[in-house]
């Protein structure tokens, strides 16, 4: 009884969050479905064009060509590699998952959108080039983000907080330099910073209940890398 009280409060504050992400994704994919860019687009995006601060662009140029869709799959396996070796199999096959959903974000765009020119014309829309939602941001949102919350079980507190704060920086970043480098207009940025947060919620559901998934089940949990 006392377990159902504690939990209840919890999952009255916690649910709540993601939901608001679903939902803000489906109101920014709509908003980002129009003919030419959204209210205050334009205007935003040569803002930050022209007032980017010199040190985050170098940073941006930096974690840049680690995303691209060639390179973001051998970081992604690298880092997957790393995590199996320092913390086993379960958390890596949860980093798997993170990683599935990175992917839907190189199949194809939500929304085809071109990228925004120096002078804010909306131009012709080609695959690989512009789109919504931006790839960078999802990967670096989820896969990051999926770490860094992995740590919090798998590691000391001081390196949790160290990976915590690097993902935090580094989606902030590629947010930005995304849209000052005129490679995605504002809404691919926000619409990639909701979809990617709601599946890291997903993300830390499943990773939290794993164990009481398939409790029983000896080969799944072996496979799993649980204990049995």
């Amino acid at each position: 009884m006392n377990d159902e009280i504690a939990v209840g409060p919890q999952a009255r504050v916690i649910w709540p969050v993601p939901a608001l992400l679903v939902v803000a994704s489906v109101i920014l994919t709509l908003a980002a479905s129009g003919e030419g860019p959204f209210s205050g687009e334009r205007h935003l995006t040569l803002w930050m064009h022209r007032n980017s601060p010199t040190p985050v662009d170098w940073m941006g140029a930096a974690v840049d060509p680690l995303v691209t869709d060639l390179t973001a799959p051998m970081v992604f396996a690298a880092i997957f590699l790393a995590v199996w070796w320092r913390w086993g199999r379960h958390p890596a096959i949860v980093l798997g998952l993170a990683g599935a959903f990175t992917a839907l974000t190189r199949i194809g765009d939500i929304v085809e959108r071109p990228r925004p020119t120096a002078s804010g014309a909306w131009t012709d829309h080609h695959f690989g080039n512009g789109g919504y939602p931006s790839g960078h941001v999802v990967f670096t949102v989820l896969v990051l983000g999926t770490v860094a919350l992995l740590a919090r079980h798998y590691s000391s507190t001081g390196v949790a907080r160290r990976l915590a704060v690097l993902a935090v920086a580094l989606s902030a970043i590629t947010a930005w330099t995304r849209i000052s480098d005129l490679n995605h207009w504002p809404l691919d940025v926000f619409g990639a910073l909701t979809m990617a947060s709601a599946a890291l919620f997903g993300v830390s559901y499943v990773e939290r209940h794993l164990d009481a998934f398939t409790a029983g089940r000896t080969r799944l949990r072996d496979l799993l890398g649980l204990p049995t």
